[in-house]
């Protein structure tokens, strides 16, 4: 009895939902505990904020953090690559469905009267009154030498995913589509965190330039002084020599300086996606650095490994080339397609719309891997050796994460003790200045005893404030470790879909 195509469908779907060969993916487990090795009073293991610069309180750091999260050229192209991993992710799912094509063409055709299409008498001539054994018709009348064939074909074809090759391809793209997503996640984190340090260090120049124009400014003083006591009697040359020197070594550090602010005005505008000068006129006015949180909430140590995006890239690309094997193996097996195309064709273009002139066609095609000298035992052991490649590269990713954050915590606590020990010497330095101040105006001491303790009060201040800047740079560099600023994707407006 034959058997009916709808009644092939349920053997069909059967078949689809069949086995899926190859390894089945496990999330790797990782023994981590809660508490840090390291953490400081200053620490607290509250969970960590995500729009973690806003803990500095100042707008214009804000500003430019959206800036770039919105134009950065970086964050673009990892957005474009989301796009290219879903579009691949597109193209092997395909192949779970039919592959269904139309073809429309027209064929004129010159036959060779020595070619197999025409019948040679035995007397050498052409024709000699031969007929087709099938149709009866002598050869000159069945297939003239010019011919003109019109065809209006379907075609279909559709490989029955029976173990899971089709599936496994589909799953590794889309575990390559979430490393794509992962990738773009870090390098916003990256470029939230270059945005950040190389505003704190634009403030840190612009103050650090300020204590360097009043120290010329004292020195120069001292200057004018020693050269009076000079021409009184009361200094020698030396004296003088010495005050040029320290006044000639000031003015010789101002334009690095002047140099370090524009550098890192026109990094800002880099990484904001701005012309190298379009922000000069903005941040060119001082202002001062901004304060430090008094608590950091660093969460659990337990949870850092599913907040980085770095970890998260690796394992889904672990994820990625475990499927990849299911796809080595399943290569293994038969694979087993349905045919068929249906259509018109004709010798004659006004025939070929008639009933007459349809044609069809189905079948089945079984192909069975018997040798290939090797060739998919070597392509399974090449993905098994990249899944190998993977997991270690997960494992060292996660070692580093730790490492790094471990190393970022001991950093920001060191600086901020040693930033109380500066404040404390600026602090006594101060003191100093106002009793020498006050012994100056009563004519107890000279004027350059005065000059020297306002110096030695910013040369101190100078070291303060070069630890505050490390300590914000330091905070900011923990900020990146923890893996924080990806998660609310709708912060930020963006040019792609990034969502998972």
């Amino acid at each position: 009895m034959k058997m009916r195509p709808l009644r092939l469908i349920p053997l069909i779907m059967l078949a689809i939902a069949g086995c899926t060969v190859g390894p089945k993916y496990l999330p790797p487990d990782n023994t981590v505990g809660d508490a840090w090795h390291e953490k400081g009073n200053e620490e607290s293991i509250e969970p960590t904020v995500t729009a973690w610069w806003s803990q500095f309180h100042d707008p214009l750091l804000n500003k430019y953090i959206e800036m770039a999260a919105c134009n950065n050229k970086d964050l673009a192209r990892a957005e474009a690559a989301i796009l290219q991993a879903r579009a691949l992710r597109d193209i092997a799912a395909s192949r779970l469905f039919p592959q269904i094509t139309s073809d429309l063409s027209a064929v004129k055709t010159y036959f060779s009267k020595n070619g197999p299409v025409f019948a040679v008498s035995p007397g050498g001539g052409q024709g000699g009154g031969i007929s087709s054994a099938t149709t009866g018709l002598p050869f000159q009348a069945q297939v003239p030498q010019v011919q003109n064939l019109y065809n209006a074909l379907f075609d279909a074809t559709w490989e029955i995913d029976l173990f899971g090759k089709t599936r496994r391809t589909v799953e590794s793209a889309e575990a390559r589509v979430e490393s794509a997503i992962e990738q773009r996640n870090d390098t916003l984190v990256t470029v939230l965190a270059e945005v950040a340090r190389n505003y704190m260090e634009l403030r840190g120049f612009q103050k650090h330039a300020w204590y360097l124009e009043e120290n010329i400014r004292l020195l120069e003083q001292t200057e004018q002084v020693v050269n009076d006591q000079l021409a009184a009697g009361l200094a020698n040359q030396i004296n003088c020599e010495n005050t040029r020197a320290l006044l000639s070594d000031a003015r010789a550090a101002l334009p690095d300086i002047i140099a370090d602010i524009y550098r890192s005005i026109y990094t800002l505008s880099l990484l904001t996606g701005q012309m190298p000068e379009e922000l000069v006129d903005e941040l060119i006015v001082k202002q001062e650095l901004p304060a430090l949180p008094d608590i950091v909430a660093v969460g659990l140590r337990s949870d850092l490994l599913r907040r980085r995006p770095d970890v998260r890239k690796a394992e889904r690309e672990l994820a990625a080339a475990t499927a990849d094997v299911g796809v080595a193996v399943a290569s293994f097996y038969p694979t087993f397609s349905l045919l068929g195309d249906a259509g018109l064709q004709s010798l004659q273009i006004k025939n070929l719309f008639q009933s007459a002139s349809k044609t069809w066609a189905y079948g089945g095609d079984f192909n069975v891997p018997i040798y290939e000298g090797g060739k998919r035992v070597g392509n399974l052991h090449a993905f098994e050796a990249a899944q190998t490649m993977a997991l270690s590269s997960y494992q060292q990713t996660v070692l580093a994460a730790l490492q790094n954050t471990e190393s970022a915590l001991v950093a920001y606590s060191e600086s901020l003790a040693t930033r109380r020990r500066h404040e404390e010497t600026v602090q006594h330095l101060e003191k100093v200045e106002c009793i020498t101040r006050e012994r100056f105006e009563k004519g107890l001491i000279g004027v350059l005893d005065w000059i020297n303790s306002q110096i030695q009060l910013i040369s101190a201040e100078e070291t303060l404030l070069k630890n505050q800047s490390a300590s914000l740079i330091d905070l900011v560099a923990l900020y990146k470790a923890l893996g924080g600023g990806w998660e609310p994707q709708d912060q930020f407006p963006t040019k792609g879909p990034v969502q998972e």
